[in-house]
Protein backbone atom coordinates (compact mmCIF):
# COMPACT_ATOMS: atom_id res chain seq x y z
CA UNK A 1 0.00 0.00 0.00
CA UNK A 2 1.89 2.99 -1.25
CA UNK A 3 -0.22 6.56 -1.09
CA UNK A 4 1.30 9.30 -2.61
CA UNK A 5 0.55 13.02 -3.36
CA UNK A 6 2.26 15.53 -5.97
CA UNK A 7 3.21 18.72 -3.92
CA UNK A 8 3.41 22.28 -5.37
CA UNK A 9 7.04 21.10 -6.09
CA UNK A 10 5.93 18.60 -8.47
CA UNK A 11 7.53 15.65 -6.24
CA UNK A 12 5.52 13.42 -4.71
CA UNK A 13 5.22 12.35 -1.27
CA UNK A 14 3.98 10.01 1.59
CA UNK A 15 0.19 11.05 2.92
CA UNK A 16 -0.84 8.29 3.82
CA UNK A 17 0.84 5.27 4.97
CA UNK A 18 3.03 2.74 3.28
CA UNK A 19 3.27 -0.98 4.68
CA UNK A 20 5.39 -4.32 2.74
CA UNK A 21 6.35 -7.17 4.31
CA UNK A 22 9.34 -9.36 4.01
CA UNK A 23 10.78 -12.48 4.94
CA UNK A 24 14.34 -12.65 6.56
CA UNK A 25 15.36 -16.20 8.03
CA UNK A 26 12.55 -17.30 10.06
CA UNK A 27 11.21 -13.33 10.77
CA UNK A 28 8.03 -11.64 9.42
CA UNK A 29 8.73 -8.04 8.91
CA UNK A 30 6.61 -5.76 9.09
CA UNK A 31 7.33 -2.48 7.66
CA UNK A 32 4.92 0.90 8.19
CA UNK A 33 6.29 3.78 6.62
CA UNK A 34 5.01 7.34 7.36
CA UNK A 35 5.28 10.54 5.70
CA UNK A 36 8.16 12.35 6.69
CA UNK A 37 6.60 16.01 7.37
CA UNK A 38 5.64 17.18 10.79
CA UNK A 39 2.00 17.84 9.81
CA UNK A 40 1.89 13.75 9.89
CA UNK A 41 2.40 13.93 13.63
CA UNK A 42 -0.53 12.15 14.67
CA UNK A 43 -0.03 9.02 12.14
CA UNK A 44 3.57 8.77 13.52
CA UNK A 45 2.16 8.91 16.94
CA UNK A 46 -0.17 5.89 16.36
CA UNK A 47 2.29 3.87 14.55
CA UNK A 48 5.47 4.24 16.69
CA UNK A 49 3.26 3.05 19.67
CA UNK A 50 3.51 -0.17 18.76
CA UNK A 51 6.81 -0.62 17.22
CA UNK A 52 9.87 -3.27 17.98
CA UNK A 53 12.31 -1.21 16.12
CA UNK A 54 12.27 1.62 13.93
CA UNK A 55 14.61 3.08 11.01
CA UNK A 56 14.99 6.45 10.09
CA UNK A 57 15.45 7.94 7.06
CA UNK A 58 17.64 11.47 6.91
CA UNK A 59 17.56 12.98 3.27
CA UNK A 60 21.16 13.79 3.28
CA UNK A 61 20.89 15.11 -0.31
CA UNK A 62 18.26 17.50 0.69
CA UNK A 63 19.55 19.80 3.71
CA UNK A 64 16.13 21.79 3.71
CA UNK A 65 14.84 19.24 4.68
CA UNK A 66 17.54 18.70 8.24
CA UNK A 67 15.23 20.63 10.32
CA UNK A 68 12.04 19.41 10.05
CA UNK A 69 14.06 15.51 9.67
CA UNK A 70 15.43 16.67 13.45
CA UNK A 71 11.79 17.47 14.80
CA UNK A 72 10.30 14.29 13.66
CA UNK A 73 13.56 12.56 15.27
CA UNK A 74 12.51 14.07 18.61
CA UNK A 75 8.90 13.73 18.76
CA UNK A 76 9.32 10.37 17.96
CA UNK A 77 12.42 9.85 20.67
CA UNK A 78 9.99 11.57 23.48
CA UNK A 79 7.31 8.23 22.43
CA UNK A 80 9.55 4.82 21.98
CA UNK A 81 11.15 3.04 25.09
CA UNK A 82 14.56 3.62 25.92
CA UNK A 83 15.38 0.69 24.61
CA UNK A 84 13.75 0.23 21.20
CA UNK A 85 16.21 0.00 18.72
CA UNK A 86 16.84 2.92 16.04
CA UNK A 87 18.97 2.75 12.66
CA UNK A 88 20.17 5.72 11.05
CA UNK A 89 19.99 6.20 7.38
CA UNK A 90 21.77 8.81 5.59
CA UNK A 91 19.70 8.05 2.36
CA UNK A 92 20.15 8.92 -1.44
CA UNK A 93 23.97 8.20 -0.91
CA UNK A 94 23.65 7.89 -4.77
CA UNK A 95 22.78 11.59 -5.20
CA UNK A 96 25.35 12.69 -2.78
CA UNK A 97 27.96 10.91 -0.59
CA UNK A 98 28.01 11.70 2.98
CA UNK A 99 30.09 9.99 5.43
CA UNK A 100 28.82 8.59 8.91
CA UNK A 101 30.27 11.46 11.03
CA UNK A 102 28.95 14.62 8.79
CA UNK A 103 25.43 12.46 9.20
CA UNK A 104 25.94 12.42 12.74
CA UNK A 105 26.81 16.00 13.12
CA UNK A 106 24.59 17.21 10.83
CA UNK A 107 21.49 15.30 12.59
CA UNK A 108 22.77 15.95 16.01
CA UNK A 109 23.06 11.77 17.07
CA UNK A 110 24.66 10.43 19.65
CA UNK A 111 27.88 8.68 19.19
CA UNK A 112 26.85 5.25 19.47
CA UNK A 113 23.98 5.96 17.28
CA UNK A 114 23.78 2.77 14.71
CA UNK A 115 24.04 5.03 11.15
CA UNK A 116 23.77 3.18 7.41
CA UNK A 117 25.10 5.07 4.51
CA UNK A 118 22.16 4.07 2.25
CA UNK A 119 20.59 4.67 -1.37
CA UNK A 120 16.87 3.51 -1.72
CA UNK A 121 17.03 4.09 -5.66
CA UNK A 122 20.07 1.21 -5.59
CA UNK A 123 19.16 -0.36 -2.38
CA UNK A 124 22.97 0.17 -0.96
CA UNK A 125 23.24 -1.14 2.84
CA UNK A 126 19.08 -1.67 2.97
CA UNK A 127 19.43 -5.08 3.35
CA UNK A 128 22.04 -4.49 6.41
CA UNK A 129 20.46 -2.06 8.29
CA UNK A 130 16.98 -4.40 7.90
CA UNK A 131 19.36 -6.93 9.15
CA UNK A 132 20.64 -4.89 12.21
CA UNK A 133 16.63 -4.28 13.19
CA UNK A 134 15.99 -7.59 13.19
CA UNK A 135 18.91 -9.09 15.00
CA UNK A 136 18.29 -5.97 17.79
CA UNK A 137 14.67 -7.52 18.23
CA UNK A 138 15.76 -10.71 18.66
CA UNK A 139 18.14 -10.12 20.74
CA UNK A 140 15.71 -8.14 23.22
CA UNK A 141 13.28 -11.13 23.54
CA UNK A 142 15.96 -14.45 23.04
CA UNK A 143 16.66 -15.19 26.81
CA UNK A 144 12.82 -14.78 27.72
CA UNK A 145 11.95 -17.25 24.40
CA UNK A 146 14.52 -19.40 25.54
CA UNK A 147 12.56 -19.69 29.05
CA UNK A 148 9.24 -20.26 26.86
CA UNK A 149 10.97 -23.41 25.18
CA UNK A 150 10.66 -25.06 28.55
CA UNK A 151 7.23 -24.22 29.37
CA UNK A 152 5.59 -24.87 25.94
CA UNK A 153 2.56 -26.82 27.68
CA UNK A 154 2.68 -25.46 30.79
CA UNK A 155 1.78 -21.80 31.11
CA UNK A 156 0.64 -22.00 34.82
CA UNK A 157 4.68 -22.80 35.10
CA UNK A 158 6.09 -20.31 32.57
CA UNK A 159 3.88 -17.47 34.34
CA UNK A 160 5.75 -18.69 38.13
CA UNK A 161 9.06 -18.49 36.30
CA UNK A 162 8.84 -15.28 34.67
CA UNK A 163 6.74 -13.93 37.83
CA UNK A 164 4.02 -12.70 36.01
CA UNK A 165 0.30 -12.34 36.65
CA UNK A 166 -2.76 -13.83 34.51
CA UNK A 167 -2.78 -10.53 32.58
CA UNK A 168 0.59 -10.42 32.54
CA UNK A 169 0.76 -13.60 30.58
CA UNK A 170 -2.21 -12.98 28.71
CA UNK A 171 -0.16 -9.78 26.87
CA UNK A 172 3.47 -11.84 26.66
CA UNK A 173 1.56 -14.35 24.99
CA UNK A 174 -0.07 -12.18 22.69
CA UNK A 175 2.50 -10.20 21.99
CA UNK A 176 4.86 -12.72 20.95
CA UNK A 177 2.00 -14.12 18.97
CA UNK A 178 1.92 -10.95 16.96
CA UNK A 179 5.51 -10.96 16.70
CA UNK A 180 5.54 -14.16 15.76
CA UNK A 181 7.62 -15.40 17.83
CA UNK A 182 5.41 -18.29 19.17
CA UNK A 183 2.26 -20.08 18.03
CA UNK A 184 -0.31 -20.46 20.27
CA UNK A 185 -2.82 -23.34 20.74
CA UNK A 186 -5.58 -21.47 22.75
CA UNK A 187 -8.16 -24.88 22.90
CA UNK A 188 -5.41 -27.07 24.41
CA UNK A 189 -3.83 -24.11 26.58
CA UNK A 190 -0.52 -23.91 24.85
CA UNK A 191 1.75 -22.86 22.27
CA UNK A 192 5.28 -23.17 20.81
CA UNK A 193 7.95 -21.25 20.15
CA UNK A 194 8.39 -21.46 16.51
CA UNK A 195 11.69 -23.13 14.98
CA UNK A 196 14.36 -21.37 13.67
CA UNK A 197 14.63 -18.03 15.08
CA UNK A 198 17.92 -17.41 15.57
CA UNK A 199 20.10 -14.25 14.67
CA UNK A 200 20.48 -13.59 10.88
Amino acid sequence: MNIEAQGQDKKFYTVGMDLATLQMDAFDVFIFGTPGLVRFKIMRDVIVSGVDGIVFLFDVANPDSDKEAITILEEIQKLIKHDTPIAYCGNKQDLKSVNEKEIQKRFKLKDDAKIFLTSATTGKNVKECLKYIVNEIFDKHKDTLEIMRNYETDIKGLSAKLKKNKEEMRDLLNGFEVKRFIEIDRPNKSYKVREGLKNI
